[in-house]
């Protein structure tokens, strides 16, 4: 029989199992391609970025607050284009 721990255990090694197998199907973010995971972190969801520059996570606090602001930061984005390149919004850009 079980304790409630070894179950907590168990269900968290089966969570990571996915994970890994999610992981190593992913396109490889050192192609040079944008790769955005779901993760989590201290038990929190986070997105992680990956591939042109340096990884970070941005969990759902934050992610809140830039879609609350998205107009302003498309606006950005456009006046700012010449500096990152071809910017171009697409669905087809994200890989989750």
């Amino acid at each position: 029989m079980t304790t409630g721990n070894e179950q907590d255990i168990l269900m968290r090694l089966r969570q990571l199992e996915e994970e890994n197998a999610r992981l190593r199907s992913a396109p490889r973010a050192n192609s040079g391609e944008l790769v955005v995971t779901e993760g989590d972190y201290n038990g929190h969801p986070v997105l992680t970025f990956e591939g042109r520059g340096k990884r970070f996570s941005i969990g759902l606090k934050k992610l809140r607050a830039v879609q609350e602001v998205w107009p302003i930061v498309e606006k950005f984005l456009q006046r700012h284009k010449s500096a990152i390149g071809n910017y171009s919004h697409s669905d087809d850009d994200l890989q989750i």
